[in-house]
């Protein structure tokens, strides 16, 4: 058993966790082994969790549809965290998904602080280009990257104020955009407007995100 895995995983952890894509976990309230020769079949599938990964893997969670897993690999790879099924843009597959368990947990938690703090900005833009993603790193700092699903890399920014989480994929990246407050958020969604396709593309779940969009898209410029 992975030292970080027994030492950071615990019950509670994985139930917290979980919640914030609504995964099912598995380990520690079973310890369950995917590898070539005894396959973990995973429910909607009848091949492996971590298909072409050529050691055993620790299960760790399933996503909530089954559409692919996460896991440790037990053959001596430093403790990182992989994502195995089918995964867009590489097919049925196994790709290392955070460098370590320790950042597999830190991301989880970051996503759901992101994603919960209201009001949200979100967008399914367009492909993802250099001009966007040199634009949040010249203003924020990186927090951790993830890579495997949603799509093959998710980028995640964040200052004082503002988080910035993007999920890009062959063809689109879908943007979430928090704050610690309103008036942050308005400061720093101001300045995407001109990127990509945002002006058109963002949009907000909650009452106030909607307000602060139209209050800026109405904004002269």
């Amino acid at each position: 058993m992975p030292a970080a895995v027994e030492r950071l995983l615990t019950a509670d952890v994985a139930q917290e966790i979980a919640k914030t894509f609504g995964d099912q976990p598995v380990y520690p309230q079973r310890i369950l082994v995917d590898s070539p020769a005894e396959p973990s079949l995973s429910w909607p599938s009848p091949s492996r969790r971590f298909p072409g990964w050529p050691g055993p893997v620790l299960v760790l969670s399933d996503e909530n549809q089954g559409v692919c897993s996460w896991g440790v690999p037990l053959d001596g790879n430093g403790g990182q965290v992989l994502v195995g099924g089918d995964l867009l843009d590489a097919g049925y597959a196994t790709v290392p998904y955070a460098a370590s368990v320790e950042n597999f947990i830190a991301a989880r938690r970051w996503d759901h602080t992101c994603l919960n703090s209201a009001p949200v900005l979100q967008a399914q833009a367009a492909e993802l280009d250099q001009a966007s993603l040199g634009y949040l790193q010249a203003r924020l700092a990186p927090a951790i990257a993830t890579a495997g699903w949603p799509g093959p890399k998710q980028y995640r920014f964040e200052d004082q104020d503002v988080q910035v989480m993007l999920w890009s994929h062959a063809g689109q990246c879908d943007w979430w955009i928090s704050a610690s407050s309103e008036p942050s958020l308005k400061t720093f969604a101001a300045g995407l407007l001109d990127l990509s396709n945002l002006r058109s593309a963002l949009w907000s779940n909650d009452d106030p995100g909607a307000r602060l969009l139209d209050e800026l898209r109405t904004a002269p410029h």
